[in-house]
């Protein structure tokens, strides 16, 4: 924009007070003023209009009637006019003046500027909205100043600026400080010296220091002394060099707690990039570090016994494993399974199957080095690794110890006393692997060795157990598909009394018929029926089986005979099992007082568990009850008399050695004796000679099965064995 040809003042004198404090005289620099006699007219008047123009404030004069007579530079660039003289004359209060900031009309009798020169008083204002030529308005502090000559008003002169910028930072700052004082991050500001200035609401919050207690002081104050000094000296290191540190830092609070915080330190330069100031932003990350530590302790432990789970112990193998590689050393993997814990969980109920898991990884746990790792795979399974042990008898030494601290008793919270026994598994490094996954296995192998072989022992891995392991899966294979190619099928086994050797029933004992390997017993293949759940539809199939061979029996003529069938703790936990029974017994035609369901004692040990409602409602039908393996496990008189159990059988464990070991004789004794006093009936299991039927005859014993009368037999072989009998 060109300088604009600005008006003669019109024989105004120099404004006061702003621009001619000097009134004529000479400044003592000696360089004449404005308003100096030594300039002519000409001279004074393009020398103003040239001090003028520079001014970065907008500057324009009125007369008496508010008119312009003259406005500068900065005027035409803040109001958008671009010729100064098509201004001359006009009223400047409808130029810029003739509004209110919400747009509505502005009376030049209310306008402040108005009075300055109507009234004469001198005004100044911050908070005037002022209007462009294309109708946008723009905030401004101004000055008016009157003008007089003789004393009266002659005109004004008004100086003023844009403030939106201002007004904008101001709003930015407002917007910083509420920001500041609201945030949940705790915030310092240092001097360069690193003397604290100001903190925020939030500081107060997380450190528990006043703001009175920090300022002036050094933010060390908050140091927790758990970093040492090279991390400081690393941090101001980054401060200097790149402006910025960021990370993870431990400070300590007022009342002494340390805390993790997440702290960003920034350096604040001027507009010469002359530092000023450091701002450190932190959050106190304690919730945080919590929650990771609760995530990593289900990640990587179990949650019941707080032991190592399969996920940490198999990386810290594999650490041992690379370890044990440097330095040539060996290690030993013990894979350990509880022996028949599931007859705890079924007998006494799950909570004191937990408790008792507790229990066992406290006691293990006593027997551990500190390099050593107990952990626990899941169910009943332990794994113990042995770092740097020097021979295999190390590790044999170890297991030997832990049978040994597992053959004390546990007493459970309820009162039970139980008796607990492990199988053991050993495999070695390098002997039997060379990583994780071998290692592992063939311990597991190792003590699948030992559960095939009697339990209650340790055994080291060796080559063909692998070969055992594989035969096993193999086996299970085969056995999901025996069921759909009908190679079960079922043997009876007479059940005789004991006073005139009358065939009272049959027990239904299944048998498999491998295309390969020809007959195989359930002790080969039940287990596996048992842990992999098939042994629900094989059990429904052999209910039904001896039901219709029964039904089939009385067809021919022969006299009722009651069949008795095994049920597993699996089919009697299956929802609506007695209305299956039911089922069953009218397809079949078949009553229900000629099906006797045999259970173990250990199914009813726990009174709330619900398969003894299941109990109930078979009861209910009108089926026999009776108690196979007794003596074996933990039963109770209360559980005989509340079930109404009608048979109890005596384990042929304590009938094998009978009339000549003491200890089986009483046994014995005492459950015939104790079945007599209840009401029930006794039948003994696995009578093989005449000495133990005599034994049993003389103390009362009602009825036998075992090989001194038959073996078991196919269903064909029943009529004539009946026929001989009668």
């Amino acid at each position: 924009m060109t300088t604009p040809n600005l008006p003669r003042w019109t024989g105004l004198a120099a404004p006061p007070g702003r621009f001619a404090a000097c009134q004529g005289t000479v400044c003592d620099s000696g360089t004449s003023c404005v308003t100096s006699p030594a300039l002519d007219p000409a001279e004074r008047e393009a020398l103003i209009g040239l001090l003028l123009d520079s001014s970065a404030e907008a500057i324009y004069g009125v007369d008496a009637r508010g008119r312009c007579v003259f406005v500068n530079r900065a005027f035409l660039r803040l109001t958008g006019y671009d010729d100064a003289d098509a201004l001359i004359g006009r009223r400047v209060h409808d130029l810029i003046h003739h509004r209110h900031a919400d747009g509505s009309p502005y009376p030049a009798s209310e306008c402040p500027l108005v009075r300055t020169y109507r009234d004469g008083g001198e005004l100044h204002g911050d908070d005037e909205t002022f209007w462009r030529r294309d109708g946008t308005p723009f905030p401004v502090e101004y000055w008016s100043h009157p003008l007089r000559r003789d004393g009266k008003v002659i005109g004004a002169v008004v100086s003023f600026f844009d403030i939106g910028a201002r007004l904008r930072d101001e709003a930015r700052l407002r917007q910083a400080a509420a920001v500041y004082e609201s945030t949940l991050e705790g915030v310092l500001i240092t001097d360069p010296d690193a003397n604290i200035v100001a903190v925020n609401q939030a500081f107060i919050r997380i450190t528990g220091y006043a703001e009175a207690e920090v300022i002036g002081r050094n933010p060390r104050l908050l140091a927790s002394g758990r970093q040492a000094l090279g991390f400081y000296r690393e941090m101001w290191h980054a401060l200097t060099t790149e402006g910025g540190w960021e990370g993870e830092i431990w400070n300590r609070r007022k009342n002494g707690e340390t805390y993790p915080e997440w702290l960003a330190i920034n350096g604040v330069r001027d507009g010469h990039g002359r530092l000023i100031n450091y701002v450190a932003v932190f959050s106190d990350i304690s919730r945080l570090k919590q929650s990771e530590a609760r995530l990593e302790q289900l990640a990587h432990y179990d949650p019941l016994t707080g032991l190592p789970n399969r996920l940490l112990f198999q990386s810290r193998l594999a650490h041992a494993l690379n370890i044990a590689r440097r330095r040539a050393s060996r290690l030993a993997l013990l894979y350990l399974d509880l022996d028949r814990f599931k007859n705890v969980n079924d007998s006494l109920g799950h909570p004191a199957g937990d408790e008792l898991l507790v229990a066992i990884a406290r006691r293990l746990g006593q027997r551990m080095r500190e390099e050593d790792t107990l952990a626990r795979l899941g169910g009943d399974e332990f794994i113990i690794l042995l770092e740097r042990i020097d021979a295999p008898e190390t590790a044999a030494l170890v297991a030997r110890q832990i049978l040994d601290l597992l053959a004390e008793p546990f007493q459970l919270s309820d009162g039970h006393e139980v008796f607990v026994s492990a199988s053991i598994g050993i495999s070695l490094f390098p002997e039997d692997g060379g990583d994780v996954t071998e290692l592992v296995r063939n311990a597991d192998t190792a003590m699948y060795q030992i559960k095939d072989n009697g339990r209650d022992g340790y055994r080291f891995y060796t080559e063909s157990l692998t070969h055992a392991a594989s035969a096993r899966l193999e086996l299970e294979t085969r056995l999901r598909r025996a069921l759909e190619r009908q190679e079960f099928e079922l043997h009876y086994q007479p059940q005789v009394a004991v006073a005139d050797g009358r065939v009272l029933g049959v027990e239904a004992l299944l048998r498999w018929r491998h295309p390969e390997r020809g007959l195989i017993g359930p002790d080969h293949f039940i287990p596996l029926a048992e842990e992999s759940g098939l042994i629900v539809p094989i059990g429904d199939w052999v209910l039904e089986r001896a039901c219709a061979q029964a039904r089939a029996w009385l067809d021919q003529g022969l006299p009722p005979l009651t069949i008795a069938v095994n049920l597993s703790m699996r089919q009697l936990r299956q929802r609506g099992l007695a209305g299956r029974v039911g089922e069953i017994l009218a397809e079949t035609g078949l009553e229900a007082r000629w099906l006797e369901l045999e259970i173990t004692e250990s199914m009813m040990m726990n009174r709330a568990d619900p398969a003894l409602e299941t109990l109930r409602e078979l009861k209910a039908l009108g089926v026999g009850l009776a108690m196979d393996d007794f003596g074996t496990g933990y039963s109770s008189l209360a559980h005989l008399k509340h079930f109404a159990i009608d048979r109890l059988k005596i384990d042929r464990g304590f009938v094998r050695d009978l009339p000549t070991d003491r200890g089986d004789l009483e046994i014995a004794a005492t459950i015939i004796a104790m079945a007599r006093n209840l009401g029930l009936e006794v039948l003994a299991e696995g009578v093989e000679t005449h000495e133990q039927l005599a034994f049993l005859s003389e103390r009362g014993c009602d009825a036998y099965q075992g090989y001194l009368f038959s073996r078991p037999l196919d269903a064909d072989a029943i009529p004539a064995l009946l026929t001989g009998a009668g």
